[in-house]
């Protein structure tokens, strides 16, 4: 234990600053050195793949002291970011930004976020302009000009080049105190070899970059089949490629893996809707008005705004009153 204890100590950065992640194999050997930002109430922020295989972590304040992680309490595999706490000893970080503003730094460089879109994973996220440079920083916080938490940066490889993009503030918060697990624990549910496809795939399907990710999701959901989330976003794939009827399989394998994915809940009760398929999304519908109130309320505003016309058993077009939603 001393012997660990020591190599711990000697792979430690003397240098203050912004807070930092550093993760430990078995034998004391750094695994990672990244960043991360203290929140409120002893919870951090730090990059999620810094976590594979360690055994322990730390979080380094501003001003060099220890704070070693005890519990996984959130994560968004598909921004790369784990919520962790070290205690509530630990010093609160900045506070949230509320500048709308679009210039943002990250690792000493200022940048601009581009006007967001809803994507496939459920979320703005924003590509981040100039491009990456040659070597892509680590994922890691965002600040504004005040030095105000903004967001997070996530870098992806799309077709062999870096693609950097920002995470808005409000994806963050939906992972907070979700989860409570050790690092073992974590570790036990995660492999980086199999998540590699699935991470590379996030990236394509975030730049449009739809054959690319559907190669990806489609190679995740063999290493990874039991993953709901990777069907969520392979049939959202499929039906932007023009595959209607994989599409909706793909969302019934993700509910049937997972009852209460929202999103493929969503997803499905939109596509049958497009389809025709009224009952079926309204049946979708229910479960939402369950599990979430908020999409409940998007999948019932399309459905009615679409009337739905209905092939009768004369062969004629009849168009057919929704029933009362």
């Amino acid at each position: 234990m001393r012997f660990v204890c020591l190599s711990l100590l000697l792979a430690l950065p003397a240098s203050a600053g912004e807070p930092r992640l550093l993760t430990f194999a078995a034998d004391g050997a750094l695994l990672a050195d990244g960043p991360a930002i203290l929140r409120s109430g002893g919870y951090a922020l730090a990059p999620r793949e810094a976590f594979y295989g360690a055994q322990r972590a730390l979080i380094q304040d501003k001003d060099s002291r220890l704070h070693p992680v005890l519990w996984v309490t959130g994560e968004d595999i598909d921004t790369g970011v784990l919520e962790v706490w070290v205690g509530a000893q630990a010093p609160p970080g900045p506070d949230a930004s509320s500048q709308s503003s679009n210039r943002v730094r990250f690792a000493g460089w200022e940048v601009r976020r581009v006007p967001a879109k809803e994507s496939g994973a459920f979320g703005m996220v924003s590509r981040i302009e100039p491009d990456c440079p040659g070597e892509a920083p680590a994922s890691g916080p965002l600040y504004d000009e005040h030095g105000l938490f903004a967001g997070w940066h996530a870098t992806r490889t799309v077709d062999g080049r870096p693609m950097c993009f920002a995470v808005p503030l409000e994806r963050l918060s939906l992972i907070s105190r979700t989860l409570h697990l050790t690092l073992e624990e974590w570790n036990s549910r995660h492999d980086a070899t199999k998540e590699a496809p699935y991470l590379r795939a996030i990236g394509h399907l975030w730049a449009d970059e739809f054959s690319g990710a559907l190669f990806y999701f489609r190679r995740s959901s063999e290493l990874d089949p039991a993953n709901a989330r990777v069907w969520l976003h392979l049939g959202f794939v499929e039906g932007k490629s023009g595959h209607a009827s994989r599409r909706v399989d793909c969302y019934r394998k993700a509910i049937e893996l997972d009852p209460e994915l929202v999103e493929a809940h969503y997803l499905l009760g939109f596509a049958l809707l497009m389809r025709g398929d009224h009952d079926g999304a309204y049946q979708e519908l229910r479960i939402l008005r369950k599990l979430n109130e908020s999409y409940a309320k998007r999948l019932e505003v399309f459905m009615k705004s679409v009337h739905v016309d209905v092939l009768g058993p004369d062969g004629k077009i009849r168009h057919r009153t929704p029933r009362s939603l």
